[in-house]
């Protein structure tokens, strides 16, 4: 299952080859049928491991990739100077 969606990824950019470096540890610990060994050859920590299986199966490969970066502010944010001074 795992597998399958490995072959059909060709990775063109630096996201994508991320998200089939993270698919590949998911699939060695498939074939392994071991997630710590599979971890330790891939050089990651299990919970990042098992936050990747979830993200792949709820999002596929797209939910490998990396998320964008959360913002400093939020847009609904009064502006300082609309603040009075105290």
């Amino acid at each position: 299952m795992v597998a399958e969606a490995a072959r059909k990824m060709v990775p063109k950019d630096a996201n994508e080859k991320l998200a089939h470096r993270r698919l590949t540890v998911l699939e060695l610990a498939e074939r392994l049928n071991n997630v710590t060994e599979a971890c330790r050859r891939g050089g990651i920590d299990r919970t990042s491991f098992y936050e990747w299986k979830r993200r792949f199966q709820t999002h596929g490969l797209d939910g490998l990739k990396d998320l964008p970066p959360i913002a400093k502010s939020h847009p609904m944010t009064t502006p300082p100077e609309a603040c009075p001074v105290s």
